[in-house]
């Protein structure tokens, strides 16, 4: 069913997201062991995401120089070497550890919206929510597997051991990117316009139904904040009435939720295909309803069911939003627009942490969920517009 080279880069990403988890699970346990400081080691994650944000927002750069495929051979080849930097001489030196940990979140910048922008080349039109959805499931699959799994591994086997053992998925993750194949003539005849670091942002802006599908991912983003351990702990605590295990079962049922939900997505890949856009608005609603009821869920077994129910229907609205996004726009044109997208989403998530964060604090964990439920409620109303956007081209075409 599938070609060989988009099997090779969903087990090169497999394997490179896998490690990526394997070693923030390693450097947060060498930096707290060696700081005793929870403040240094938050620093972790904050640097984490900036700098995948500032990758993303630079990548266009590179796209003008570098093929796809030739791209995702480079940082990954690059991430191998900086982690062996990590594993020989930054176990004891905390600063080079930041350093290097911005350099490799800089290069997963590049590499994140250069590998959504390759899968339309390399499956046919037809199979491309699944495909999407393929890759969705394995991301889902390895952060939920992967950090018990890379927290295990650090009390059993040390954290520079299982540093040695990311080098090796790492450099494995680099090799199947060289069995992808080149795209970069393709590339080169579809690129008659000059592009620029603005590319991606001005098609955003000229483009009816990118624009659409930007407003949308701003509000997921920023209704996205509720789910941070910040607020979730709180709420298990203060609402539920729970020990802190009930904030790891919550987390899990949502990640168990969402790779059942991409399972059976990828089951119905073929009717979903011909729908995409209402299942962005079902998925959107979904997400809403059941964001209210897990607020106002007083049981933890409630609390845990719809967190688990949650995780399907914000899968279903995400592959499908991502599958329009690479049928609307022009292929030579698509890691730019991601590139962009990556960013904007980024910087999002990061603010609706600090919003979602300071409303807690004022009106409470229970109050937060409300909130953004409601912001997904203007989310759906986007969608709509959406849907009647493609109806209105499709009247015209």
């Amino acid at each position: 069913m599938w070609n060989q080279r988009f099997l090779f880069l969903w087990a090169g990403q497999s394997l490179a997201n896998l490690g990526d988890v394997f070693y923030i699970v390693a450097i947060i346990s060498i930096i707290f062991t060696a700081t005793d400081s929870i403040f240094f080691t938050s620093l972790v994650p904050v640097v984490n995401v900036s700098m995948r944000s500032l990758g993303s927002l630079t990548a266009p750069l590179l796209f003008q120089r570098f093929s796809l495929q030739r791209l995702l051979l480079i940082s990954q080849t690059l991430k191998t070497g900086l982690l062996v930097i990590v594993a020989i001489a930054a176990i004891e030196r905390e600063w080079l550890l930041f350093i290097l940990i911005a350099a490799i979140a800089y290069l997963d910048g590049w590499a994140t919206p250069a590998r959504n922008a390759l899968v339309p080349r390399l499956v046919i039109r037809d199979r491309l929510l699944r495909a999407n959805g393929l890759l969705a499931a394995s991301d889902q699959t390895v952060y939920f597997a992967g950090w018990a799994a890379g927290g295990i591994a650090v009390v059993w086997l040390g954290a520079e051991d299982v540093l040695w053992g990311t080098v090796a998925a790492y450099a494995m993750a680099a090799w199947a990117m060289l069995f992808i194949g080149s795209t970069q003539r393709t590339e080169l005849a579809e690129q008659p316009e000059k592009t620029s670091l603005l590319t991606g942002w001005q098609w955003i802006r000229r483009e009816p139904r990118l624009r659409l599908i930007v407003m949308m991912d701003v509000l997921v983003a920023l209704s996205g904040g509720v789910w941070i351990a910040a607020i979730i702990l709180p709420f298990v605590l203060k609402v539920l009435g729970q020990g802190e295990e009930w904030w790891g079962y919550i987390n899990a049922g949502y990640m168990l939720g969402s790779i059942v939900g991409v399972t059976a997505l990828l089951a119905a890949a073929q009717r979903m295909q011909q729908q995409l856009y209402r299942w962005i608005i079902v998925g959107t609603i979904g997400a809403s309803v059941l964001t209210v009821l897990f607020a106002s869920s007083s049981e933890p077994l409630a609390a845990l069911l719809f967190s688990f129910m949650l995780g399907p229907v914000f899968q279903m609205q995400l592959i499908a939003k991502q599958t329009v996004l690479q049928q609307a726009v022009p292929e030579s044109r698509l890691p730019y627009v991601l590139s962009a997208k990556d960013t904007i989403d980024s910087l999002m998530f990061g603010l609706s942490a600090l919003l979602m964060g300071a409303f807690a604090e004022w009106q409470g964990p229970r109050a937060v969920y409300y909130l953004s439920a409601v912001i997904l409620g203007g989310a759906v109303v986007i969608a709509i517009r959406l849907y009647q956007a493609r109806s209105v081209e499709s009247v015209r075409a």
